[in-house]
């Protein structure tokens, strides 16, 4: 069941709004299609790797943490 936003608190509110914004932008990238065929061709890439290399979940927040 969908909730009202006047039933969210205001840290609610923002996170929705940054969610919003973050669909808009990938709806917006995703409709360039010079964007969309490099995306295409990356996932293509992974999938037709055949690497069996796995990260773990700390590996791969640690390496996350430092990219920002």
């Amino acid at each position: 069941m969908a909730t009202r936003h006047e039933a969210l608190s205001d840290e609610q509110r923002e996170a929705q709004t940054a969610l919003n914004r973050s669909w808009d932008g990938a709806r917006g990238a995703l409709a360039d299609p010079e964007f969309r065929a490099t995306l295409e061709a990356s996932i293509a890439r992974v999938n037709a790797a055949d690497s069996t290399l796995t990260m773990s979940r700390d590996e791969f927040l640690a390496d996350t943490a430092d990219a920002g």
